[in-house]
């Protein structure tokens, strides 16, 4: 044993290997989740160039953006080159993470002896991260190369840093440091305190006092932290109330306030530090639910501050293991302190800090055999620590292997997550969605049906689910079946039996108004438009503030015959939301429709100018410029000149634009040819359709009497308009 200690290249290849062994099954994986969006839809993704100019733009994680283009460059997009390239980086960063842990002892053992074997620490270290199950988020789950990436980068510029007080020359190693963290700032955000984790590293490991710090090496920590201010000025639109980039972080619709997050995170940090521990419910989506208040998680919250507490109290005096202890909080703190991410607790967060934990594990370990065998000799207390280090590196590695399999596929990475978590609605809703397009919706019906009971016996809310399993009756074309459960999801809904904070009702009503918008939805689809107007009123009752609800209510309400409230409901969704431009067409028509002419020749012309092919659209625009009660809105010529030309561009609508040009016509007091058209286009009339041929004797009449024929105030749809 003591001869395998003396020989660090082949610890780091008993490490590659290891570590390698360890992710064989990830080779089988496949695109899932956010893969799709990213990597697999993404067009643009494989242009090395562009990827190289979003570099010199400073956009939001370009390194990331260019390995990812790289590699489909060389490879295509082929699930396994992402996987190798993953693993790859993986690899380094174990390698490094074992350089710096290593060199970090020894720079101590010159200072003072601190009883530990460099390379047995380090080795320690490098492989109980290396094999732990919870770094498979950041490694097999492939876009989470960000997560990886940024890793690497961190602990390079440890490393360098250890190099550099080593080596006869250090600048290089210096520039190195800092060529590092600049590339990190590029792959993750959380690379924002890698300069601060360097300082606090020199000054506790490498330096005796501040002064010497900051005349030997002040300049370096400099120019590593000049990218951040860049970066916060990439991040702080983020954190910008109603910002564009707002909402894929922060959440669209409901954010928790930094408070309540915060007091959250404790209770997610202490789970990510049991699953260090003891790696058994490893989870791709936890949903985990925001505080109701500072009680809720009042223990874990104590614990935590106690933790920190004693890490920052042994970082002041001086000690290295204060320092692993803190970078791990440091680490952590962009994601698990005051930033209300939409997502409280993902696993992929804790790929870097696990190696803050496994460090201290690797140091915890070494000093508690040195105790209980104080009187072995050294050769045989590093036995003892290599044996049990090759015992817990099995119990991980073969976790590990088992949970690469999880990711092979999207069914596979959803049941999991099901298996741990039965109450977690999207996981639910996504497995259930993967199964139907399988053709498997007999299995999706029985596992909603199993997570419903779940809930049911240990007291979560039902609604969400069971408005699932009504829409996948929809989708199985069972309508009568998804109505009858729909109501079961309503039912269930209106039994709130708890007084929830402001932030868990506000998630709750917007689940409820995605349950009445469904069965909305669902209803007018089997002919019942006034009770599919009721459940979208319900929705907007719930949230106002979805504009697209709002349109759907106003078609409702439409095809119910309440024009008036279809005519407010539309209205609110296009002042709400400008990019509706099919609801604003309809609003338009409809108030064409009832004779509100004025309002409606704005979208009208607008929706014209978009769709030079909207017949319907174009039609009650020229109606209305060629007979409008009011002097403002007529322009007969206009109208005239469009009707013809429209009448060789649609001759499937010339009776209705013929009528058009009647009326265009009679203002401009050509009356004998407005008369010749109305006569012509009475005979064409079918004599079933009696109000088209009372409408056009009423004009003729008018037409006869050498007077010009003018839209009614109120006037009812034409047959083109629909």
């Amino acid at each position: 044993m003591e001869t395998l200690l003396q020989r660090p290249a082949l610890l780091r290849s008993i490490l590659i290997g290891a570590v390698v062994v360890a992710y064989l099954t990830s080779f089988s994986g496949g695109f899932v989740f956010d893969d799709h969006p990213h990597i697999v839809e993404n067009q643009s993704l494989g242009d090395v160039s562009a990827a190289l100019r979003s570099m010199t733009a400073i956009s939001t994680r370009p390194i990331t953006r260019l390995t990812l283009a790289l590699n489909v460059a060389t490879f295509g997009k082929h699930p396994w080159s992402f996987h190798i390239v993953n693993l790859a980086i993986h690899l380094v960063s174990v390698v490094v993470l074992f350089g710096l842990v290593r060199g970090s002892v020894v720079l101590l053992n010159k200072q003072k002896p601190t009883g530990l074997e460099p390379n047995l620490v380090g080795f320690i270290a490098a492989i109980l991260w290396g094999l732990h199950p919870l770094g498979t988020m950041a490694v097999t789950y492939i876009i989470q190369r960000h997560e990886s990436l940024m890793a690497m980068f961190y602990l390079l510029v440890l490393y360098c840093l250890v190099r550099a007080r080593m080596a006869d020359r250090s600048w290089p190693w210096y520039l190195a440091g800092i060529f590092s963290c600049w590339l990190g700032m590029g792959a993750k955000e959380v690379m924002v305190t890698a300069p601060i984790a360097a300082v606090l590293f020199d000054r506790i490991i490498l330096s005796d006092n501040w002064r010497s710090l900051y005349r030997s090496r002040g300049w370096v920590y400099a120019v590593m932290m000049s990218p951040a201010v860049l970066l916060l000025v990439k991040v702080i639109p983020i954190l910008l109330k109603d910002s564009s980039s707002q909402a894929g972080v922060l959440g669209t619709y409901e954010t928790a306030s930094p408070w309540l997050y915060l007091w959250t995170q404790s209770g997610v940090i202490l789970h990510y530090v049991r699953l260090a521990v003891c790696p058994d419910y490893l989870t791709f989506d936890y949903d985990w639910p925001v505080a109701s208040n500072v009680w809720e998680y009042l223990p874990s919250a104590l614990a935590v501050v106690t933790l920190l507490g004693g890490s920052l109290w042994y970082l002041w005096r001086g000690n290295p293991l204060g320092l692993v202890a803190f970078l791990f909080f440091l680490i952590l703190a962009p994601t698990s302190s005051v930033v209300p991410i939409i997502d409280v607790a993902f696993e992929h967060r804790m790929y870097l800090p696990l190696a803050c934990l496994s460090t201290l594990a690797a140091v915890g370990m070494c000093y508690a055999i040195a105790w209980w065998k104080a009187s072995e000799s050294i050769a045989r207390r590093h036995s003892l620590v290599l044996l049990l280090t090759v015992g817990l590196s099995l119990g991980l590695g073969l976790r590990t292997l088992q949970r690469n399999l999880d990711y092979r596929d999207e069914i596979a990475l959803w049941t999991s997550v099901v298996e741990s978590r039965p109450m977690n609605l999207r996981a639910n809703h996504n497995l259930v969605n993967h199964l139907r397009a399988e053709g498997r919706s007999a299995e999706a019906e029985v596992l909603l049906k199993q997570s419903i009971g779940w809930c049911q016996q240990h007291g979560y809310e039902t609604f969400p689910l069971e408005a699932d399993l009504a829409e996948l009756y929809v989708y199985e074309g069972a309508a009568d079946l998804a109505l009858r459960q729909f109501q079961v999801a309503v039912d269930s809904a209106n039994t709130q039996s708890k007084k929830l904070s402001p932030y868990r009702q506000q998630v709750r009503d917007r689940q409820q108004a995605e349950l009445h918008t469904s069965f909305g939805a669902l209803l007018d689809m089997v002919g019942r438009p006034k009770d599919a107007a009721v459940q979208f009123d319900l929705a907007i009752a719930f949230r106002p503030d979805v504009p697209h609800w709002y349109a759907l209510a106003g078609d409702a309400h439409r095809k119910s015959g309440n024009v008036d409230l279809a005519l407010q409901r539309w209205k609110h969704a296009v002042d709400a939301d400008k990019s509706m431009f099919q609801v604003a067409r309809d609003y338009g028509m409809l108030l064409a429709g009832v004779g509100r002419y004025d309002e409606a020749v704005p979208y009208l012309e607008s929706s014209v100018r978009k769709n030079r092919d909207d017949v319907a659209a174009a039609y009650q625009l020229i109606r209305i410029q060629a007979a409008a009660p009011s002097d403002e809105l007529r322009q007969p010529e206009v109208a005239l000149t469009s009707s013809l030309n429209l009448q060789k561009q649609f001759p499937q609508h010339q009776q209705e634009l013929r009528e058009v040009e009647a009326m265009a016509l009679s203002q401009l007091g050509r009356f004998d040819e407005a008369n010749s058209i109305l006569q012509s286009l009475i005979l064409e009339a079918s004599n079933n359709d009696s109000a088209t041929r009372e409408r056009l004797q009423q004009q003729l009449a008018i037409v006869q009497q050498q007077q010009p024929i003018r839209l009614a105030r109120k006037s009812p749809v034409s047959t083109a308009s629909r």
